[in-house]
């Protein structure tokens, strides 16, 4: 019986230094460190996703800028100014021969413009000494001195 008394105190020895142990290694109670890896981790991640919003939001301004310049529109709600809507007559001269280039047709709520020249006219108005008469979405009739000259879109 003696060995086995012998065997057993050792054994109880051997757990009492092995708990000893597990009590100096237990776990420090969580400190400020760790939170101030998470506030550096968050911090980083905020960075870095405004830096991609940044980048993206400049790529969509420049390909919405291309795009406007490639393709100009042309959207009318008001009446243009009115130096740019010649009403009155010009002086009496001779019928030119003019080459009358038609640049675009619109229309607002209320009215229908058309660009001839460069020059945006309305019906009524006249330009380079012709008289604009009827606007159609694809048409401008202009009456130059008695003679009829019908402007179109189809080339």
């Amino acid at each position: 019986m003696s060995i086995i008394n012998e065997a057993l105190k050792k054994t109880e020895e051997y757990l009492q230094k092995n708990a000893a142990k597990d009590n100096l290694l237990a776990p420090k109670p969580a400190g400020a460190k760790p939170f101030l890896l998470y506030i550096l981790i968050l911090l980083a991640g905020l960075s870095l996703g405004n830096f991609i919003f940044n980048l993206l939001s400049h790529e969509l301004q420049t390909t919405q800028t291309q795009k406007l310049n490639a393709l100009p529109v042309i959207q009318t709600t008001n009446s243009p100014p009115a130096a740019a809507l010649p009403s009155q007559p010009p002086e009496e001269k001779k019928p030119a021969e003019l080459n009358f280039v038609l640049n675009g047709i619109f229309f607002s709520d209320n009215d229908g413009y058309a660009l001839v020249n460069n020059q945006i006219v309305r019906e009524n108005d006249y330009v380079d000494g012709a008289k604009v008469g009827l606007i159609t979405t694809n048409t401008v009739e202009l009456d130059n001195a008695g003679q009829r000259i019908t402007l179109s879109t189809h080339r």
